[in-house]
């Protein structure tokens, strides 16, 4: 992979993100920020593939950008769990900001529906309504660079990758995982859980896909969505390539 390429790791919050993260921070080659809102991955140095991991969209939007005005708004506690706040990234660059920087490699996870909102809302104290939306989102942002990819000169192909996957095959998902973002495969990123700062020891642990809820959320989530995230999932790099 080419040095100037910014790696970008994306998914809805509680999705998986930050196991892919520690993996990749893992690789001799790569230097990872973890939810860095400010642009600092540009003063990685040492010749390294640098990269990112943001979440979709309470922290990166297609566009939108987080600006310091906004920084009243959470102070108050209220207003932080409102729908209104969850419209706002924290991410003062927007995706088409990274893209007018440099070439940019997404790695988009996907996570169960369920999974990640029955997360939300127990782990981040958050309404069913606004982890749904979060995670709705996350599928639309990701099925948009999916699609419209070619029309950006420095955004490339999305790796997109199944958090069931990764999990229940750690190593082959990891290994088509690097071929794809053309990067050498390192053994080390087998070690990702126990180098997990944000969960530590959390990783590759297939007993998370159970259902963590009784609760169904997709009713309140849209046919289309739910259809676009199946969509997605035939280009999960953790199934057997044909």
């Amino acid at each position: 992979m080419d040095c100037n390429t910014t790696l970008l790791v994306l998914g809805a919050s509680r999705g998986g993100t930050t196991i892919v993260t520690a993996a990749l921070g893992s690789h001799p080659e790569v230097a990872m920020l973890d939810e860095e809102f400010t642009g600092a991955v540009y003063h990685v140095t040492g010749g390294k593939t640098r990269g990112n991991k943001l979440c979709v969209p309470n922290q990166l939007e297609w566009s939108k950008r987080y600006h310091r005005c906004y920084k009243i708004l959470g102070i108050n506690g209220f207003l932080r769990k409102r729908k209104l706040w969850n419209l706002i990234p924290r991410s003062e660059l927007s995706l088409m900001d990274y893209v007018a920087r440099g070439p940019v490699q997404p790695v988009c996870i996907l996570r169960e529906p369920n999974a990640v909102i029955s997360s939300i809302t127990q782990r981040e104290r958050r309404s069913a309504n606004i982890a749904a939306f979060r995670w709705q989102r996350c599928v639309e942002f990701i099925a948009q660079i999916h699609d419209q990819h070619g029309q950006h000169d420095n955004l490339l192909p999305p790796a997109i990758v199944s958090f069931e996957g990764l999990v229940q095959s750690p190593e082959e998902t990891l290994k088509r995982l690097c071929q794809f973002i053309n990067l050498p495969y390192a053994p080390a990123m087998m070690n990702a859980p126990s180098h997990n700062a944000r969960y530590a020891g959390s990783g590759f642990d297939a007993s998370k896909i159970q259902p963590s809820s009784a609760i169904n959320f997709e009713s309140l989530l849209s046919t289309a969505t739910l259809e676009t995230y199946q969509r997605l999932l035939v280009q999960d790099l953790s199934l057997p390539q044909s």
